[in-house]
């Protein structure tokens, strides 16, 4: 498919670029602001559909807006129709229109009606109305609250909250790029349509963003074991968040637990997942000596040789496992089994261990019980 997008290199069109140029299926003609209108008209002679994203938003000059949201799309418009092919056209609009009496909303609202007007058997035009998009390479300190936040908070500098209860209404980039992907595959059958309800729209007040951004930043190295990060606004909430951070917080470093016969390292932790540590067990040292009535435990031998013993707390039976880091086991502690773990050859045993729950001091359910 050969596909024209304007605005390429601004938030929504490098995170659609990129999209698309994993798939290396498509021929993609880029439009931005060191072209001129000779290279549009060939763009689009050339192009199946168009993803028209440029626009102005921000701007001190009110002559940006009408010559960057009107009469762009004006030109668009009139290179269609000299080209006389069916041509598929997604314009990127905002849900201000129709709420706010600003220069932005307006100039959007024009260029739609523009669109509308001249949308047509061999014109579709499909605008999709978006609230304040987020995620990564959003510009910081320029017209994103999220952006600007990630940007500040993880580089300790101050926010300003000028609406302190403010809600914003957040639609997360990589579920705008999967509608656009989605209309690669399938073709607009509607002459005219306009998009402004969304699946996945997240509200939340200003002060509860930066309160939660805020969060991100005091407990990253604390493991941010009370936050489920697999799914729901968090998970992109917390991606976003990353993108921000400076490259030398990149890394962070932990301090292990250590004694001589090793050293234990909590690498991460969450309440609904359990805790994974990594273990190091030193020769001829044994680690453990204890049972657990509830708790579950996996441990993987990542280097190194080792035995594993088992006795039964009622039957008082034993059982041993020898493990190496060439088997690719994973030995289960079992309720009611002490279990210990010694290291059987010259080097330092590296285990990975996985708990079903966080440790917890007062409710260790961990009873020493020496083998």
């Amino acid at each position: 498919m050969n596909i024209l997008i304007t605005g390429y290199n601004g938030f929504i069109g490098k995170n659609f670029i990129q999209s698309l140029e994993n798939k290396k299926k498509n021929n993609i003609f880029k439009f931005g602001k060191e072209n001129n209108i000779g290279d549009l008209e060939k763009f689009i002679f050339k192009c199946d559909i168009i993803f028209h994203l440029a626009g102005e938003n921000r701007n001190k000059n009110k002559e940006k807006f009408i010559s960057n949201n009107i009469n762009l799309t004006s030109e668009i418009v009139n290179i269609i129709k000299k080209k006389k092919k069916k041509t598929y056209l997604i314009f990127s609009s905002t849900n201000q229109v129709g709420k706010k009496n600003n220069i932005y909303s307006k100039t959007k609202l024009s260029a739609e009606k523009i669109l509308k007007k001249n949308s047509s058997s061999l014109f579709h035009v499909k605008i999709y109305r978006l609230s304040n998009i987020f995620g990564k390479w959003s510009k910081p300190n320029y017209n994103s609250a999220v952006a600007t936040f990630c940007h500040n908070i993880s580089r300790n500098k101050k926010i300003r909250l000028s609406k302190f209860n403010e809600y914003l209404e957040l639609l997360y980039i990589d579920d705008v790029i999967n509608l656009f992907l989605l209309d690669l595959k399938v073709k607009i059958k509607k002459k005219f349509e306009i998009i402004n309800k969304y699946n996945n729209i997240y509200n939340i007040s200003l002060y509860d963003l930066a309160k939660r951004i805020k969060f991100f930043k005091e407990n990253r190295k604390n493991l941010l074991n009370n936050l489920q990060l697999a799914n729901g606004f968090n998970r992109v909430l917390y991606s976003t968040y990353l993108s921000y951070v400076p490259e030398e917080d990149f890394k962070y470093l932990v301090e292990p637990i250590k004694d001589k016969r090793g050293s234990f390292l909590e690498f991460l932790k969450s309440k609904k997942n359990g805790q994974i540590s990594i273990l190091t067990v030193k020769p001829k040292q044994t680690r453990g000596n204890h049972y657990h009535m509830t708790k579950v435990e996996k441990f993987f031998v990542l280097a190194g040789e080792s035995k594993f013993l088992f006795k039964n707390l009622i039957s008082k039976k034993e059982k041993k496992i020898f493990i190496n880091s060439s088997n690719k086991y994973i030995v289960e502690t079992i309720p009611g089994w002490i279990h210990n773990i010694t290291n059987t050859g010259k080097v330092d045993l590296i285990v990975l261990l996985w708990s079903n729950e966080i440790f917890d001091k007062k409710k260790p359910d961990t009873v020493y019980y020496k083998l």
